[in-house]
């Protein structure tokens, strides 16, 4: 599960700025570090806070010491300004984007690193709307939340020479309708056992999506072995788990290479990737199936 910290360092795509700001409680006692960035979107001539408090932090008492932060109300990491300036466009064009001109929309993401109510989250909120910013709180339970929603729910095993033809863009459909998937192109990680982290998708994804091709049908290396351990989740499990998608090939193919196979009910990729997605995401969150 991804926590909260993960989510704070990878939810910015655009280009970020950050460091972390020391604090003291009342009695002058130096307390955990807070993480300031300040995201600037070139295009949108905008800039904007994310703050990540700390676990064990009050988080009342750290949000008011942002919000009446002067550096908070300038958008600034520290008093020097800006520590880098960006400028993007070509040189000798007009309306080139640059750093130095972009606008503080006042608006603040605090990422706490602390479960708290709904009335908690709501009163730091509140806080922050009094100076005027407008505050989105994401806590301990947003990360949970929102790592349960990503839990790939379906595995697609595919021939590598079908990522063009279909693949790519039915991860891609799928996703855009809650129905995240393992897909090596989204799931699999620099550095990363390979073998532990497809077996891992098979074993924990509702179901398993087979994109069955002529490539896939004469692969017999990571194609083969994919399916073997589909076929037997479905012996163990005495389940359907198995998805066909039929891309290109014909009956008497398919019962070549699986006379079990040949005899499931599958899709065929011939319904266009929109349709197709739709069908498939229906059987996967399907909880009967």
């Amino acid at each position: 599960m991804a926590t909260l910290r993960e989510y704070f360092d990878t939810d910015v795509k655009t280009l970020a700025l950050q460091a972390e700001w020391g604090t003291k409680d009342d009695l002058g006692t130096t307390t955990p570090p807070v993480i300031a960035k300040i995201v600037q979107d070139l295009e949108a001539n905008a800039k904007y806070w994310r703050f990540f408090i700390p676990e064990g932090a009050n988080p009342g008492s750290y949000a008011n010491m942002l919000f009446a932060h002067p550096l908070t109300e300038r958008c600034w990491l520290s008093e020097e300004g800006d520590s880098v300036i960006v400028r993007a466009g070509f040189a000798h064009y007009p309306g080139r984007a640059s750093s130095t001109t972009l606008v503080f929309t006042r608006r603040i993401f605090l990422y706490i690193d602390s479960l708290l109510s709904v009335t908690d989250r709501q009163a730091v909120a509140d806080l922050g709307w009094q100076r005027g910013f407008q505050v989105i709180v994401f806590d301990k339970e947003y990360a949970m939340k929102r790592s349960e929603m990503e839990k790939p729910l379906a595995f697609i095993s595919h021939d590598t020479r079908d990522k063009e033809s279909l693949v790519r863009e039915l991860a891609k459909e799928l996703s855009s309708l809650m129905c995240p998937v393992w897909y090596d192109e989204y799931s699999l990680k620099v550095g990363a056992s390979l073998r532990a982290s497809i077996e891992k998708g098979l074993k924990e994804t509702r179901k398993c999506i087979v994109v069955l091709s002529p490539n896939f049908l004469s692969n017999e290396g990571w194609g083969r072995a994919e399916f073997d351990s589909v076929y037997t989740r479905e012996i163990i499990e005495k389940k359907n788990v198995m998805l066909p998608v039929w891309h290109g090939v014909k009956a008497a193919e398919v019962y070549e290479y699986s006379p079990r196979l040949a005899d499931k009910v599958g899709l065929n990729s011939s319904l266009g990737v929109k349709e197709l997605a739709g069908r498939l995401a229906i059987a996967i969150k399907d909880p009967t199936a």
